[in-house]
C-alpha cells in the first residue's frame, strides 16, 4: 500500500456521482457538527441495512448545504487497492489527502468498515484531538457498536440503521410521505404494498426486488453469513448445532415470551447439554449483532425485571417469513413485531407489562414523559378475542393511571370510550405511515 494508491481512492471518490440512495427517515443532527462537543459518529446497526449508503445520505446533505466533494475524505477499508493496512499506515490518508489539495484544512473524514485495521482507534481518537469530524462504521462480525464505543472512550455518539421502515420502503416503490396521504388517491396502493412490506419485511436490497424466490434464496443467505461469521467465527462457537437450534427456536417464536429454563429442559430433553449461562451468553449475542431484541416485563425491581421471561423480537419479519412455514398461523405475531420495530426506530423505551391478575399487554413506552400502552391484535372481528385484548388493556389502564390506550389490528379503524378510558384502535398500515 502506497501514499499514490491513496491518492487515486481519493480522487476517483471526489470525481464520481454519489450513487443515487432511497433517503432514511433517520435524520442527521447537523446541529452536531456546529457545537464545540466534538463527537464521533458512529452507524451501527444489523449487516445489509444500509449503513455505508447512509454515509452517501449524509454527504449529500452536506454537498446540499454548500460543502465541496472535495471537503469530504471516504475510505471504504475493504477496497483492495488499498490493502493490507496497517495502524500506522493510516497517517497516509492525511498525506495523501493535503498532497492533493494543499489549501485544504478540516475535512469531513468518513471511513467505512474500519474494523479491518489493527490500531484505528488510536487514528481516530487523534484526528478527534485534532478536531476533524469524523463518522465511522464497523461491521458486526469484526467490530460491535458497544466495542467502538469502548475503543473511543466516551468520544463517539452512535446512530442506529435498521432495515427499512414502512415509510421508508414507500419512498422505496416510489411514493413520498406527507400529511394525511393514508386518506388521498394512493390509499389502495398504500395498502397493497403494506402486504407486501408484511411478507417481505425491510431489507433494502429485498425490498427492491418482486420475486419471492429471490428475496427467499437471499434471506437465506443473510442467515448463513449471520451464523457463521458474526456468531461462529467471531465468538468462536464450537457446538454449532446448539446455535443453529437456539437461533431457529427464536425465528420460530417471534413476539413470544422466551423462558431460558424450558428451553433448557427442552433441548436437555433432546440429548443437547447446555446451562442456562450458555443461553443467556447466546441471548447477549443475539442482541450484540442485531439479530433480534429481549424486551423485559416493566417493574420498578430490577430483580423482577430479570427473573420474569422476556419478549423476543427479530430485526426483520422476513426472516421468520421466508425461513418457517408458520406464515399464516403467526400473522398476530408478525404484526406485534412489526409495531416493536416502529417503536424501536422511534427510540422509545420498550417494556411489556403484565396486570396484578397476570394479563398481558404487549407494549408499555413512554413518550414525552407520558407512559402509554399498545395492545396489538391482528384480528378484531372474534368477540372473545376482542373482549379478551380490550379487558388486558383496561386493567392496565386503570392500574397505571392512563386514560388513553391504543389497540393496533390489520384493518380495523374507530374510536371506543369505555368508560373513563378511550381506546383507539387504528389500523397498523395507517399507524406505520404516519
Amino acid at each position: 500500500m502506497t501514499k499514490e494508491n491513496l491518492k487515486v481512492v481519493i480522487k476517483e471518490f471526489h470525481e464520481s456521482t454519489l450513487p443515487e440512495i432511497i433517503e432514511r427517515d433517520v435524520l442527521f443532527d447537523f446541529s452536531i457538527l456546529n457545537s464545540p462537543i466534538n463527537k464521533v459518529i458512529t452507524i451501527i446497526g444489523p449487516r445489509r441495512a444500509g449503513k455505508t449508503y447512509f454515509l452517501f445520505q449524509i454527504m449529500k446533505q452536506l454537498t446540499g448545504k454548500g460543502l465541496d466533494i472535495t471537503d469530504i475524505i471516504y475510505i471504504n477499508f475493504e477496497d483492495e487497492r488499498i490493502m493490507p493496512m496497517k495502524g500506522e499506515d493510516l497517517q497516509y490518508i492525511l498525506d495523501a489527502y493535503f498532497e492533493l489539495y494543499e489549501k485544504k484544512a478540516n475535512p469531513f473524514v468518513f471511513l467505512d468498515e474500519i474494523q479491518n485495521i489493527t490500531g484505528w482507534d488510536r487514528f481516530v481518537r487523534r484526528l478527534n484531538d485534532r478536531g476533524l469530524t469524523l463518522f465511522i462504521t464497523g461491521s458486526n462480525s469484526r467490530m460491535l457498536g458497544r466495542e467502538i464505543a469502548t475503543s473511543l472512550r466516551g468520544r463517539t455518539l452512535t446512530q442506529e440503521i435498521f432495515p427499512f421502515s414502512f415509510k421508508e420502503f414507500l419512498h422505496a416503490k416510489g411514493i413520498r410521505s406527507e400529511k394525511n396521504l393514508v386518506y388521498g388517491k394512493m390509499r389502495h396502493r398504500i395498502r397493497s404494498l403494506y402486504e407486501d412490506y408484511f411478507f417481505s419485511g425491510g431489507y433494502p436490497e429485498v425490498a427492491l426486488i418482486e420475486d419471492k424466490s429471490t428475496k427467499g434464496r437471499i434471506l437465506q443467505d443473510y442467515f448463513n453469513t449471520i451464523f457463521y461469521k458474526d456468531l461462529v467465527d467471531r465468538y468462536r462457537i464450537k457446538n454449532t448445532e446448539l446455535l443453529k437450534q437456539w437461533l431457529n427456536t427464536l425465528i420460530m417464536n417471534l413476539s413470544s415470551l422466551i423462558s431460558f429454563s424450558k428451553i433448557e429442559n427442552d433441548f436437555k430433553s433432546r440429548g443437547m447439554k447446555l446451562s442456562r449461562a450458555t443461553l443467556s451468553s447466546f441471548a447477549g449475542y443475539v442482541e450484540d449483532i442485531f439479530f433480534g431484541f429481549f424486551v423485559e416485563m416493566y417493574s420498578e425491581s430490577p430483580r423482577k425485571r430479570q427473573v420474569n421471561p422476556k419478549k423476543f423480537y427479530l430485526i426483520d419479519v422476513a426472516m421468520h417469513n421466508y425461513l418457517t412455514f408458520k406464515f399464516s398461523e403467526n400473522r398476530g405475531r408478525i404484526l406485534e413485531n412489526l409495531v416493536f420495530l416502529e417503536l424501536r426506530r422511534r427510540g422509545i423505551p420498550i417494556f411489556y407489562y403484565k396486570t396484578s391478575r397476570g394479563h398481558e399487554v404487549d407494549f408499555l413506552i413512554k413518550t414525552k414523559g407520558k407512559w402509554n400502552l399498545i395492545q396489538v391484535c391482528y384480528d378484531l372481528t372474534h368477540i372473545d378475542t376482542f373482549s379478551r385484548e380490550k379487558k388486558a388493556l383496561l386493567t392496565g389502564l386503570n392500574e397505571l393511571g392512563i386514560d388513553e390506550g391504543t389497540i393496533i389490528t390489520n384493518t380495523e379503524k374507530r374510536v371506543e370510550q369505555s368508560g373513563k378510558h378511550t381506546l383507539d384502535i387504528v389500523p397498523v398500515w395507517e399507524w406505520l405511515s404516519v
